[in-house]
């Protein structure tokens, strides 16, 4: 999709950059807003494209419904494009942005956790790649929470590429028998994908306090092995 309907949401992307590198608390408020505030534009311009660009056809009584309320917002986008947001799950989104409100309305005085902004900031490259086709993703080998969600993305990509690439519909949920089946997967590998869902899930959903980096280490370390196995 062209980058002019993105390019509110890459700009708003790329101020958070510019104040992450700055590394003080107050930018790191300011990067953490900058990326949420990066989300809802994604959001709210992909609802609203003619549905000639966008190839889904949502009901504008919907949208009209939906008026500025995040979370309906949200709430319609997974409804009806759960096939572009492969990797992410709405409660990713929700969870960030109450972090988001709580910094916007509290912010004096309150610091963003590194893992917190970096892990938003890859969920918002994340949600624009997947809907406007633009890449600024930074994968490393670190074992991080932000290396994690990018990872598991690659997965959900690239298992959706290897059940269409077999004929297996992917519109509701995945097959494991059809891809034992056509040996896409063992079922080693699916009992794998699922411990690393539910690390990712449990990690991204987490307070601070509780991220376990011994957790994110083990879920980076499964997720590259499943990748080396799709795309055998």
């Amino acid at each position: 999709m062209e980058e002019t309907w993105a390019s509110g949401a890459l700009e708003l992307l790329k101020h958070a950059d510019s104040h992450i590198k700055l590394e003080s608390a107050f930018d790191s408020r300011i990067a953490f807003i900058s990326i949420d505030n990066s989300v809802e534009t994604s959001i709210r311009t992909f609802l609203s494209l003619p549905q000639k660009k966008s190839g889904i056809k949502i009901p504008r009584k919907e949208i009209d419904e939906a008026g500025n309320s995040f979370p309906h917002m949200v709430e319609i986008l997974f409804k009806y494009v759960p096939e572009k947001l492969f990797g992410l799950d709405d409660g990713d989104i929700e969870h960030y942005h109450r972090i988001r409100n709580q910094l916007y309305h509290n912010g004096t005085g309150l610091a963003v956790d590194e893992r917190y902004l970096l892990a938003y900031r890859q969920i918002a490259s994340v949600l624009l790649n997947n809907l406007f086709g633009i890449s600024i993703s930074h994968k490393s080998n670190e074992s991080s929470l932000e290396n994690l969600v990018l990872l598991y993305n690659e997965i959900e990509s690239l298992l959706i590429q290897r059940f269409e690439e077999n004929g297996i519909d992917t519109a509701h949920t995945y097959k494991w028998e059809a891809a034992l089946e056509n040996k896409i997967l063992t079922l080693d590998d699916i009992n794998s994908l699922t411990n690393l869902r539910m690390i990712r899930n449990e990690q991204v959903h987490s307070t601070i306090e509780n991220i376990d980096r011994e957790k994110v280490a083990l879920g980076v370390e499964l997720a590259n092995k499943l990748i080396n196995v799709l795309k055998l």
